[in-house]
């Protein structure tokens, strides 16, 4: 039986030497390579002893790059005799050179998304309002403000409830955010019919009327002299509230008489004569024409 065995092939000293000059060569371009991005990001580098660190790196690559060169020209220039001897000090030279870590994966440098903080926010300049024609269907607030029709429209927002609306506007120029915020309107709202229109140098705000029996509500003013919350809330936790300030207005409004059948009556309600609830009768309204 015949052994078969692998021949390999012996690498010729010429085969070596092309080796070893791609290899330098290869090397000396990525010298020259790392050198020019760095030096291209040099340009967004702001703190002095940064870029003097970044130039030094820039000039030693640069120089390891021409030494590289000068390795490969010479072992070009070799005679084949000598090939395999100036091969050797080519790998020689090349080995003594430093590896550089390879780089790590680069992203585009982008500018840092500037938000609003705690959205503090301040009033618009000013605002003025509409009631409307008698029996109109809605009222109308204005809300100047140069160059609002260009802002980012998600930046724009108005919230309605029955007795509120709520305008804002953040970011706008200088980072500046605006509101307006009303929750003490003089009439409610129909919310269904409510909304917000931005044209270019105003906001305006429509408020939807709630329609009676006959007409819609008339508004005098946009806010409520009184707030009304604090008179529900009242009311709630005392139900005499109501008939008190009754008895107040009667009082204000009524003759010498009535003062001082009204001022009896408030007097035993403070004393405990009267229920907490009742009393009425005592007043004599029952023997008064109404």
């Amino acid at each position: 039986m015949v052994e078969i065995s692998e021949v390999m092939e012996e690498e010729t000293p010429a085969a070596a030497a092309t080796t070893t000059e791609n290899v330098v060569d290869s090397r000396s371009q990525e010298r020259f390579a790392d050198a020019d991005e760095i030096e291209a990001a040099l340009a967004h580098i702001t703190r002095p002893s940064a870029q003097l660190h970044l130039q030094n790196l820039i000039t030693k690559l640069r120089k390891e790059g021409k030494a590289l060169q000068r390795v490969t020209a010479s072992t070009s220039a070799a005679s084949s005799d000598d090939s395999s001897a100036q091969t050797a000090a080519a790998a020689s030279s090349a080995a003594a050179l430093p590896d550089l870590p390879t780089p790590p994966k680069r992203t585009p440098i982008t500018a840092p998304i500037i938000t609003s903080s705690a959205n503090k926010y301040q009033s618009f300049p000013t605002h003025y309002f509409d009631c409307g024609g008698y029996n109109s269907p809605l009222v109308t607030v204005y809300v100047p403000l140069t160059g609002i029709g260009s802002h980012d429209k998600s930046k724009i927002s108005c919230n309605f409830t029955s007795t509120s609306f709520d305008l804002v506007v953040s970011d706008f120029t200088d980072g500046k955010s605006y509101r307006l915020l009303n929750d003490n309107l003089e009439k409610e709202i129909d919310v269904s019919k409510s909304k917000y229109t931005v044209k270019p140098n105003k906001i305006i705000i429509k408020l939807g009327k709630v329609k009676g029996e006959y007409s819609y509500d008339y508004w005098t003013d946009l806010t409520a002299k009184k707030k009304k919350t604090e008179n529900k809330g009242k009311n709630k936790e005392d139900p005499t509230a109501g008939i008190m300030d009754m008895m107040k207005e009667m009082y204000d409004n009524g003759d010498d008489n009535m003062k001082k059948m009204i001022g009896e009556t408030m007097y035993k309600q403070r004393t405990g004569q009267l229920d907490k609830m009742g009393g009425m009768g005592d007043m004599g309204l029952g023997d008064m024409d109404i």
